[in-house]
């Protein structure tokens, strides 16, 4: 008689309350105004094609995955440019379909881990998991409603940890191969989303090198990931994105603008990431680390075979935290990449007794957190922006064939004002890596398609890390400061 496999465990009903809860809580926010990413991505992905520059006409330091999924936002619903700024529901939407599925996917991993340790009682394991994922997704202490290339790649990183932890358990090596090809892929386009995110990958290899089918798991991990790649990069290179410009913009920018940031940055740098690492512990999320930390790494110090995947967990947290800390700028959205690895921890945590009702405890503090930010947001009053107004104006006095620079960045100004700039650096950070000294900046203000409109933020070009100087002089001499919304000043060429 043949004796019983192990036993797996089912998904709990919860993960799919969790992720309908998580999309009611988005929904409200399908019709806001783009944030200055959101339209800046959605410029881009609408008008990629064969052009002057990496996507297009224009430049920007993101993987091509990213913009893909922003020209398929665009295609979803209408867009639109009400008085109140760059709506596009189809792109929010992504957002809603992407902290759903996520959810669901923590809960499909949460039961897969379940599964693998073959835990008594599973039922902490499979609830807390998706639990802390819905609560995490729908704070704004972590950039929601933005569409953001965090919140689109979380879910292809729970996929790829689930397909990782599939990988394990499978009974046949063609089954493990296949699994673990799985996992390389959907790491891979995790990464092509936001370059940062290589948590499924990060976690593969350490459980592949920590596993006794190493070869396998590492040849299935490297085939996914390889093949993936290789299709993003033919098919962005159809369009006109080299190889080569994506290596210069996805790794080699970051290593410029690190050194750029930690030399010259302007004292708002600090206050961010004061302000994230506030998020991070009012959200409840640092006490959910706390809390899980220690059982975890218990079991990694135990000299069992099982300490493969609460080994692989460790390194895939302490991945996480080094990209927010690493990030540079410190935007709240940087916090939706240590989602996976805490509904990871919290999945292998397995507490008992009074470790339990501390982690349940953690768990209704981060609730309670969201619960009080979201309705803070949702009540919060509509105000219609400086950049609105700046479009509005744009729009109301450009004629056609009229072009447009901002200095430097609000990249939602120049998709909201249905003008294109000759100046293919939409943001900020791009200018002062590429062109500190405003080269091109002012060789775009005096060659043959100079822009009627600069917009500038301030009394003039100049600011941290810039050479200002001679482009100053330039715009001084050649254009007129017409009107002023906020700290925005709309300069019209003579």
């Amino acid at each position: 008689m043949l004796s019983p496999g192990p036993r797996r465990v089912r998904v709990s009903p919860v993960t799919y309350v969790a992720a309908v809860v998580t999309v009611l809580a988005w929904a409200p926010f399908l019709t806001q105004p783009l944030t200055a990413d959101e339209a800046g991505f959605l410029m881009l992905g609408r008008e990629w094609g064969h052009g002057t520059s990496l996507y297009g006409n224009y430049w920007v330091d993101r993987p091509p995955v990213l913009l893909w999924l922003y020209r398929l936002g665009a295609h979803l619903m209408p867009v639109t440019t009400p008085a109140g700024g760059l709506t596009a529901p189809g792109v929010r939407l992504l957002g809603v379909m992407a902290a759903g599925a996520a959810v669901v996917l923590a809960g499909v991993l949460a039961a897969a881990v379940a599964s693998r340790l073959q835990i008594e009682r599973p039922g902490w394991t499979i609830v807390g998991a998706p639990v802390l994922a819905g609560a995490l997704l729908t704070t704004p202490l972590f950039g929601m409603p933005e569409t953001n290339g965090e919140v689109l790649a979380v879910p292809f990183v729970l996929l790829g940890l689930w397909a990782a932890v599939r990988a394990l358990e499978a009974p046949t090596g063609r089954r493990t191969l296949a699994w673990a090809a799985g996992a390389g892929a959907a790491g891979m386009t995790a990464m092509l989303i936001k370059q940062s995110l290589a948590d499924a990958l990060v976690f593969g290899l350490v459980l592949a090198l920590l596993s006794p089918q190493r070869r396998r798991l590492l040849a299935g991990l490297a085939g996914g990931a390889i093949s993936v790649l290789a299709g993003a990069l033919a098919s962005a290179a159809a369009l006109g994105t080299t190889p080569a410009g994506l290596w210069d913009a996805v790794v080699v920018f970051r290593i410029h603008a690190s050194a750029v940031i930690s030399t010259s940055a302007s004292s708002s740098t600090p206050q961010r990431m004061s302000h994230v690492a506030q998020a991070f512990v009012t959200s409840g999320a640092a006490l959910v680390l706390v809390a899980t930390v220690v059982p975890v790494l218990r079991r990694v110090l135990r000299p069992t075979p099982e300490r493969a995947l609460p080994a692989a967990a460790m390194a895939l947290v302490a991945w996480e935290l080094v990209g927010v800390a690493a990030g540079g700028s410190y935007w709240m959205h940087y916090l939706t990449g240590l989602v996976p690895g805490l509904v990871l921890l919290v999945a292998l945590a397995r507490p008992a007794g009074r470790a339990r009702h501390l982690l349940a405890a953690c768990l209704a503090v981060t609730a309670l957190s969201t619960t009080i930010a979201w309705t803070q947001l949702a009540l919060s009053a509509p105000t219609v922006s400086a950049d609105a107004q700046v479009e509005t104006y744009l729009r109301a006095h450009a004629a056609p064939g009229d072009g447009v620079v901002v200095a430097f960045g609000h990249p939602n100004i120049v998709a909201g004002s249905g003008l294109q700039s000759p100046y293919p650096q939409l943001w900020s950070l791009p200018v002062r890596v590429r062109d500190p000294h405003l080269t091109a900046f002012t060789q775009v203000l005096s060659g043959p398609d100079a822009p009627r409109w600069v917009v500038v933020a301030g009394n003039g070009v100049a600011s941290w890390g810039l050479d200002a100087t001679r482009a100053q002089q330039y715009l001084d001499q050649h254009y007129t400061d017409q009107v002023r919304y906020g700290g925005l000043h709309v300069w019209e060429h003579r």
